[in-house]
């Protein structure tokens, strides 16, 4: 690709402060600045005062409100538009810079990076090549557990595709992309296709990259017996961590599990391990006050144990494969991607309850009892985990515009 050729990122926030979607947006931008300098980022005017105030990064384009995002934002009917209203905003400023430079169709690129939902709508510039993603979507709750669901989750999962045959309808929008980056594997791609995309436009890729100084760190080694085992992130149902504490009772050893986070489910799960009297082999931690402490925690940890049944990614497993540690998840969304089971961590099949807790004690046990298989995982985990450096993905992701004509 000629260095020439404008990339204009675009994402309704890029930041430190925004949450995880916003956290990638940034690394995407300024890993692209590393490698093609000019790339541009476009974003909403409230993430100004960090991006120019505290961060003081360059090649920032901001998005001002108007009368009708306003009125948009303020109406709970139509609350939902305001992406479509961001996008299309997000769009015309790029031309319009491109056009300002003096740039022809084959000189300017436009990628929208977020949302990343397969279903959201979003505008499309007539004048530039036009790429989207990361999408990872049509992620739902297992059969088994969605008496749990929200009227609002069951709502969403049942016009899941009606709606995207309705957006195959229609003129514009994600069907008329020139590359579309599909990180949910087959489960994201059909609903893609639902929606009249074309399946020669995808590529298939991470939804998130892992920054390099963090793969930098010593791997956790793993030799003769270890007993203890790890949970970390917002106690929410959809991580299961109940789960975890239920399967105990199943191990054959004296497995204790450490929960590092808090969250709505946090009683429950004090509850549940009351109630099965596992005070002695559960302890709840809490929050690290400085996230590198929890990385220096896991070298006391024989796996990682996220039996997640709605995460589309998993940066969390994709964070302890990188630094050694075996993990234990559900074969359901992301980290049924990320993980090749047997080979560097266990994944077991959501058909109940029963089920899910006896395999994982089960592989609890057998990672528990036996070192070498840990540290041949723990091998296996980390070079897996090479590959997902963001210097690597963005590279690969500005190679494929090649493809672009």
């Amino acid at each position: 690709m000629e260095q020439n050729t404008l990339i204009a990122l675009v994402a309704p926030n890029a930041g430190e402060q925004m949450g995880g979607e916003a956290m990638k947006a940034l690394q995407i931008f300024q890993q692209y600045k590393k490698f093609h300098p000019n790339t541009i980022q476009i974003v909403h005017e409230r993430n100004k005062p960090e991006l120019q105030d505290r961060l003081k990064l360059d090649d920032v384009y901001y998005v001002e409100d108007d009368w009708l995002s306003l009125l948009i934002w303020k109406s709970r009917v139509f609350r939902k538009l305001i992406d479509v209203w961001f996008s299309k905003k997000a769009v015309q400023l790029a031309e319009k810079i491109a056009q300002e430079k003096g740039l022809t169709h084959d000189q300017v690129i436009i990628h929208q990076t977020e949302p990343n939902s397969p279903v959201a709508p979003r505008a499309i510039s007539k004048k530039f090549f036009n790429a989207f993603g990361p999408i990872n979507g049509n992620i739902y709750y297992p059969k088994m557990f969605r008496a749990n669901e929200t009227t609002l989750v069951k709502v969403r999962r049942l016009l899941h595709f009606p709606l995207q045959r309705f957006n195959a309808l229609l003129p514009k929008g994600i069907k008329k992309a020139d590359m579309i980056f599909v990180a949910g594997g087959e489960r994201t791609s059909s609903s893609l296709e639902a929606g009249g995309c074309k399946q020669e436009t995808f590529v298939e890729t991470l939804d998130c990259g892992i920054n390099d100084s963090f793969l930098d760190r010593p791997r956790v080694e793993h030799n003769d017996q270890n007993f203890k085992f790890i949970h970390f992130g917002r106690l929410v149902f959809h991580k299961g961590t109940a789960l975890i504490i239920k399967s105990l009772p199943k191990t054959k050893h004296p497995i204790t599990l450490d929960i590092v986070g808090k969250g709505p489910q946090l009683d429950e799960c004090k509850r549940v391990t009351e109630a099965l009297g596992l005070e002695s082999r559960v302890n709840f931690l809490g929050w690290y006050t400085e996230h590198s402490e929890l990385f220096d925690s896991f070298k006391n940890y024989r796996g990682v144990v996220l039996p997640s049944i709605e995460d589309a990614n998993g940066i969390v497993i994709q964070e302890a494969m990188a630094l050694g540690l075996p993990a234990i998840c559900l074969d359901w969304g992301g980290p049924q991607l990320l993980i090749d089971h047997g080979e560097n961590g266990f994944l077991v099949d959501p058909v109940s309850e029963d089920h899910i807790t006896t395999k994982i004690a089960e592989y609890m046990d057998q990672l528990a009892e036996n070192g070498e298989l840990a540290e041949s995982f723990s091998l296996a985990a980390r070079e897996k985990a090479l590959t997902w450096r963001w210097s690597v993905v963005a590279q690969e992701w500005l190679n494929h515009y090649k493809q672009l004509k």
